[in-house]
């Protein structure tokens, strides 16, 4: 695993919803393991490393709100499976308040939004 100050926050980077429907998954930066963090072994068939917490934040230029929903799920046909509504400029921590156990893979989370070109941007907790 890296070392150094930064050693347990991966980077989500920048993720643009091209197209309102078309959703992108969290972990589209995050290279061939989805999610792996840089300088560890582990098995290929591991899609990725958990993660204790995610941070998404919405681009303050964006002109409607970001979703994040689970994978496989878009707004239109999921409403009611919304994680989080992300409005411009707003920063969400998913979980917010809560202690998790074995953490998240962000290849299990989508971005969707009601228009077009809307951006974020993201980080994840591994510690």
């Amino acid at each position: 695993m890296a070392t150094g100050p930064w050693s347990n926050v991966v980077p989500l980077g920048k993720l643009t919803v091209a197209t309102a429907g078309t959703t992108i998954p969290l972990s589209t930066n995050c290279g061939p393991l989805a999610g792996q963090v840089s300088g560890t072994q582990q098995s290929p068939n591991r899609l990725g490393q958990a993660l204790r917490q995610i941070q998404i934040q919405a681009d303050a230029g964006n002109t409607k709100n970001i979703y994040v929903l689970p994978r496989g799920k878009t707004l239109a046909s999921n409403a009611n499976e919304i994680i989080a509504a992300i409005a411009p400029g707003q920063t969400v921590p998913i979980p917010h308040g809560v202690s998790v156990g074995s953490g998240y893979l962000p290849e299990n989370f989508v971005l969707d939004t009601d228009t077009n070109g809307n951006i974020a941007y993201g980080y994840g907790i591994t510690g």
